[in-house]
């Protein structure tokens, strides 16, 4: 008797032990059917971007010409700003997949993978595609622990994008610092250059205003004046490190600047290359529209002339000035 269930016991164990094990072999056949990565390519070989925004038909193209980026959109054309191309092209590349999300359908509207709600990248070599991602809404998940740690340290919790590919029902996770760096608008690509130089070839700095007021900055004998008189070399310094690299912020869509009043006009001259010119206009009280010859395309809003300022805040550079 004790020998009969002994042996009905080992069975059930079996039966057990195999149900298990083909369970267990299914759940990972089924995690594998995923991909863990989204799509990767050799960067180097990209040369067009089409981003493609939410509720939009065609959205903009960002293709390389030479060895610079062009933007169009709308019938427009800009330059791209290289760096921000580059950086885009590396988060992109070999996107992890964290979990997944959903393998119906029916559950994209939900996660903002649908026309109307994503935002859809499009890579592409030598004409053919590489690889294409819907990029979904944005989530954030408490942290289940609420306790610091040891150190006193607070638990982070986790941000995430939800993201599918073409023809393809499954919506997966990815880590939200990718969301988050992908430009989605025509504006995260543009150059913001305002002043790109380098600061010991300056060698002159002229401003002008509207009613021909003139102030020039000037380099003479290893020493900078400021009409005439000795200017103070740690706060020349600090200027010329200010005004040879300035980017703008916000785009500006006005593009008749010949019809508002010219306020101010800076011109930097140095030694290798060609004078830059950067012009501000009074479009009302407080918005000043600024343009420069070294992004000639790119109109620029400087509430309060905040950036002008850079640029002509100049009386503080004389030798016992009291200002900072």
């Amino acid at each position: 008797m004790l020998s009969k269930n002994r042996n009905l016991l080992l069975f059930i164990i079996l039966v057990v032990a195999v149900g298990v094990y083909f369970i267990t072999r299914q759940q990972a056949k089924n995690e594998s059917n995923y991909k863990t990565v989204l799509f990767e390519y050799d960067t180097a070989t990209i040369d067009q971007i089409q981003v493609i925004p939410p509720g939009d038909q065609s959205g903009f193209v960002i293709s390389k010409v030479g060895n610079r980026w062009e933007l169009r959109a709308d019938g427009k054309k800009f330059t791209a700003d290289s760096k921000i191309v580059k950086r885009n092209l590396e988060l992109l590349n070999g996107i992890k997949v964290k979990r997944i999300a959903s393998r119906n359908a029916e559950d994209h509207e939900g996660y903002a993978v649908t026309p109307e709600k994503r935002t859809r990248i499009a890579l592409s070599s030598d004409g053919k595609t590489k690889g294409s991602l819907l990029l979904g809404k944005f989530d954030y998940f408490q942290p289940q622990n609420a306790q610091p740690d040891p150190y006193g340290r607070q638990p982070q919790g986790e941000m995430v994008f939800y993201a599918a590919l073409p023809d393809d029902p499954t919506v997966y996770v990815v880590d939200g610092q990718v969301g988050f760096g992908i430009g989605k608008e025509v504006n995260a690509f543009r150059d913001k250059t305002i002043v790109n130089l380098d600061k010991t070839k300056i060698r002159q700095v002229d401003l002008t205003t509207s009613n021909d007021q003139h102030e020039k900055l000037i380099l003479e004998n290893g020493s900078w004046q400021l009409n005439g008189q000795v200017a103070d070399s740690a706060r020349m310094v600090q200027y010329l490190s200010k005004i040879s690299r300035q980017n703008g912020s916000a785009f500006s869509d006005f593009l008749q600047l010949n019809q508002l009043p010219l306020e101010k006009s800076v011109t930097i001259a140095g030694e290798g290359y060609s004078d830059v010119v950067i012009n501000a206009y009074r479009k009302d009280s407080l918005m000043l529209l600024l343009n420069s010859s070294q992004n000639p395309e790119a109109i620029f809003e400087d509430k309060d002339g905040k950036i002008l300022e850079r640029f002509t805040n100049i009386e503080t550079l004389l030798q016992g000035s009291e200002n900072k």
